[in-house]
């Protein structure tokens, strides 16, 4: 049986964790799971393994708004890191939704179903990376409501890695630092670092502790900004603040400090450079040729500036165990690297920092209705949905400050759209951008000059030229935007696409009277009508066509006004409704008396019919029927105050969600499915109409009305009609102490009880409810015979 969640979280990294603990904080009632295609969650924490990894953001808005950093030091070592995301998922009670070693292959929207159908795949539990582009046998599938994709836009299985001429003759080894060999000793030896980004500078310090020398080969100049590793805000406000406030206080600094920064490298880009320089001669040696090695040739935040924590890159540099070289490469010899210059860097390791590869989700296909998504075609919707594709969010963090505060805004703007989407009773959204954008100006979602972005401008989805089509890089601005923005603007809230009244086998539409009804007819044998209750459909007897039909021509219908059969002219009521079947047995070829199985108020209505019609019956099953006391549910009750009706019959999935749980026992009967089909009826007017028309006929707030029954029963009693009354012990609507009232009003007839069974025994109990109602109908054949003047399977006394 294919598994089924509200929310799908493909990533279990950073992102990831932090989306799967919003939804258990803010939805605690919504199922999930979290998908991860390595052997342990992390993500990149998990993932990079290379000397002296860390953040290259302070842990204060790296971290999770709702988790304060407790570690002194602001700038964290992957590790720490890792075990803040592991501690995360253990304390927010994530574990048991995480599903390790599962890759998410493919998504599929059916817009019917209003799903995602994800094929997974099951990935090695060695470890070992699996190849994003390499097939396997071993797939299952998930499907879920909404889909989360929080894997970041970073390759895992490979990094970037340059052919270099020459790289076969070195004698030493060469590694990259996305994949860090355990047994790779350096101490003491000569290491070349190939790059100049945020790895390069983080492993030339943490290697000059050990080796003899740590040279960072660099093809042009980064910014790089001495930062401390501690936040002394953070160490002044320990133990003096509780721990969420002072945390709250020394991020909501930081959000800002990182900001102003921002703007000010973009908006005085002389300013900032005249800064960093400073810094930099500062730190390094006299002789050291800051122009040379740390003047780019961008502007400050073309590219992401590079942090170094308390400067250690540049203490290496001034006591001499490591140096800068910006040269190019010419060819890798036995010894070392030739340059483009005639030197020459002699090597014992060669370290290929030279950047990463990108691809969008993961590499897993989207597919909407049968058509492929082409991301790279698809404008983004507050830098976190794409166009046209329903109930999506794609997680990108910030490039200009720390990828998590972004990630969190994303998770909560979720948990909005679905909490919107649950109160109104939406079961899709869609971006939908207006024309203006559409063939508008458009950029790619990352706008920075990085290597790894500007090799994959190509696979990255657009934005376009404003807000909410525009990925504005500011916190404060997306803040506002997403955590208190509206959730209409250029998106469509719709509902699945409507039940197909005829996908059920045996199905089809006859005309009486006038009016339109559906029913459904299946098996072979002697007929047998079986009637839904109150607010219903002939769905509900799915399980019984298909067990009854072995024996018996079973006959189904939506009452007249119900689900997808017409109203009658006039208002609905237990007379009007009884007073239909026989011309709708007629147009079916059945003309004799049939056994009529009733539940709920199909009970009554078999009834009614009887009374009406004595010719038309030859038995009645009532099955947790109305008609044999005033108690029943409060839903019903208030349904009879038409004011409160109106309010209580707006479609919402949230309501429909609860009017299925009360009819069952077993919370496993509560499918989405069942929850959908009731809530695609409650949007049926004329549906809603005979729901409340009934309820007020039948009852008052005070509960079922004793005229009509009082009237009834007797009635029935005087038919001396074989009958069977069968009850579950749990139902939340009729109770099971009006099965005695029942039995007192019939006294001939049998009668059973299902224990741990609510409102609907034959959907619950399909195969006891089947054994005992053909046990029944078998008992009463000699008191009913065919006609044999009859056409197909009619019956009559």
């Amino acid at each position: 049986m294919t598994e089924h969640v509200d929310v799908l979280i493909v990533g279990g990294g950073m992102s990831g964790i932090g989306a799967a603990a919003r939804i258990t904080r803010e939805r605690p009632r919504a199922t999930f799971a979290v998908l991860e295609s390595r052997s342990a969650i992390g993500g990149t924490w998990d993932l990079f393994r290379y000397p002296g990894v860390r953040s290259d953001s302070d842990m204060y808005t790296l971290g999770y708004s709702f988790r304060p950093w407790t570690d002194g030091k602001a700038i964290a070592d992957g590790a720490a890191i890792r075990d803040y995301i592991r501690d995360t998922a253990r304390d927010e009670g994530l574990e048991p939704h995480i599903r390790l070693n599962h890759r998410a292959v493919s998504a599929e929207w059916s817009s019917a179903t209003a799903r995602w159908t994800v094929t997974v795949a099951r990935t090695p539990v060695d470890g070992g990376e699996h190849r994003a582009d390499t097939p396997t046998a071993d797939t299952t599938t998930i499907t879920c409501s909404f889909l989360s994709v929080c894997s970041g836009y970073y390759r895992y299985d490979e990094g970037f890695s340059p052919a270099i001429p020459g790289a076969d003759d070195f004698a030493g080894r060469i590694v990259h630092p996305q994949h860090w060999p355990a047994d790779l000793d350096w101490t003491d030896q000569r290491v070349v670092v190939v790059g100049s980004g945020a790895t390069a500078v983080t492993l030339v310090p943490s290697l000059a502790k050990d080796a003899a020398h740590v040279t960072m080969l660099q093809r042009s100049p980064t910014y790089i900004a001495p930062v401390p590793a501690r936040d002394h805000l953070a160490d002044r406000l320990r133990g003096r603040l509780p721990e969420q406030l002072a945390y709250d206080v020394v991020r909501a600094k930081n959000i800002v400090s990182s900001m102003i920064t921002y703007q000010t490298a973009r908006r005085r880009p002389q300013t900032m450079k005249a800064i960093l320089r400073r810094a930099a001669v500062s730190k390094l040696p006299a002789d050291f040729d800051v122009d040379t090695h740390l003047s780019p040739n961008y502007e400050p935040w073309d590219q992401r500036l590079c942090a170094i924590p308390n400067g250690d890159l540049f203490r290496s540099i001034s006591a001499g165990d490591a140096d800068i070289v910006t040269d190019r490469i010419a060819r890798i010899t036995a010894t070392g690297i030739d340059l483009a210059s005639g030197d020459h860097l002699p090597a014992d390791v060669i370290v290929t920092a030279t950047g990463l590869n990108l691809l969008m989700m993961g590499g897993m296909r989207l597919v909407v209705d049968g058509t492929d998504v082409n991301v790279s075609e698809r404008l983004t919707y507050k830098g976190m949905m794409l166009e046209g594709v329903p109930n999506f969010a794609l997680t990108i963090g910030y490039t200009n400050a720390s990828w998590t505060l972004k990630a969190d805004l994303v998770a909560g703007y979720v948990c909005r759209v679905l909490e919107h989407m649950d109160r109104h009773g939406y079961q899709t959204v869609v971006p939908e951008p207006p024309r203006s954008v559409r063939h508008g100006d458009t950029a790619p979602l990352i706008d920075l000059r990085a290597g790894y972005v500007l090799r994959n401008l190509g696979d990255l989805p657009r934005q376009g030229a404003r807000t909410p089509w525009r990925l504005h890089q500011n916190y404060l601005r997306d803040f506002r935007l997403l955590r208190v923005g509206r959730l209409t603007d250029d998106v469509r809230f719709g509902h699945r696409t409507a039940p197909d009244p005829l996908a059920l086998p045996g199905t089809g539409f006859v005309t009486v009277d006038g009016t339109r009804i559906r029913y459904r007819r299946t098996g072979s044998g002697s007929p047998v009508l079986l009637l839904h209750g109150i607010g219903q459909s002939l769905e509900d007897w799915t399980e019984q066509h298909e067990r009854l039909g072995e024996r018996h021509e079973v006959l189904s219908l939506d009452l007249p006004g119900f689900a997808f059969s017409a109203r009658r002219p006039g208002r609905a009521s237990l007379a009007r409704l009884a007073a239909i079947l026989p011309a709708v047995l007629d147009a079916l070829g059945v003309t004799g008396p049939v056994p009529v199985i009733g539940n709920s108020l199909g009970g009554a209505v078999a009834m009614r019919f009887a009374v009406d019609h004595p010719d038309r019956v030859g038995a009645l099953v009532l099955v947790d029927s109305a008609g044999f006391g005033s108690e029943v549910t409060l839903a019903l009750r208030l349904l009879a105050i038409r004011p409160i009706a109106g309010r209580l019959l707006r479609p919402s999935l949230r309501t429909s969600g609860r009017t299925v749980r009360a009819l069952f026992s077993d919370r496993r009967m509560v499918s989405d499915d069942r929850v959908a089909r009731a809530f695609a009826l409650a949007r049926r007017r004329p549906h809603a109409a005979t729901l409340a028309e009934l309820a007020e006929e039948l009852g008052t707030f005070r509960g079922v009305r004793a005229a009509w029954r009082d009237e009834l029963l007797p009635a029935v009693q005087a038919l001396d009609l074989p009958t069977l009354v069968l009850w579950g012990d749990d139902d939340q609507i009729l109770p099971v102490s009006h099965l005695a009232a029942a039995t007192d009003a019939f006294p001939a007839a049998a009668s059973h009880v299902f224990p741990g069974t609510g409102h609907m025994p034959q959907i619950e109990r399909p195969d006891e409810f089947a054994e005992r109602t053909l046990a029944f109908l078998d008992a009463t054949q000699g008191r009913i015979r065919r006609n044999p003047g009859q056409s197909g399977q009619r019956l009559v006394h």
